[in-house]
């Protein structure tokens, strides 16, 4: 996933895009995939704990989990479920990410996240 294009050849899949949010019909969502990935990364943690080097995913995540902002872990949920939506078209990997924060201008804790790209599929391998 890079926020910029690649220096490979590559073809477009498609658009790929995912929302998620902490107010209304979304906030169960998002809990359950709070949990799902809070249990995922302390799997993850104990299995690198064992190596050198870690992962963005493991670093991002562990980072986004030890904060007390829901935003922060929203945001590493939203990555990793366009990831997922990504590896179901069967995409190598994601360009031009994209991301959109509306914060409710009434109460400020709440918020609308979108993340958004292009899905490619390699044409050559280095």
């Amino acid at each position: 996933m890079t926020t910029t294009d690649l220096k490979r050849d590559y073809e477009i899949i498609g658009p790929i895009y995912f929302h998620i949010s902490n107010k209304g019909f979304f906030t169960s969502r998002l809990s359950q995939l709070l949990e799902k990935y809070e249990k995922e990364l302390q799997e993850l943690e104990q299995q690198e704990k064992k190596e050198e080097s870690l992962d963005w995913d493991l670093q991002y995540g562990l980072h986004s989990y030890e904060t007390d902002s829901r935003f922060e872990k929203a945001f590493y949920v939203a990555i990793r479920e366009l990831k997922e939506i990504a590896r179901k078209m069967n995409a190598d990997a994601i360009i031009g990410m994209r991301q959109d924060v509306r914060l409710d201008p009434n109460v400020h804790q709440y918020f609308y996240l979108q993340l958004y790209g292009t899905a490619v599929r390699y044409t050559n391998t280095i």
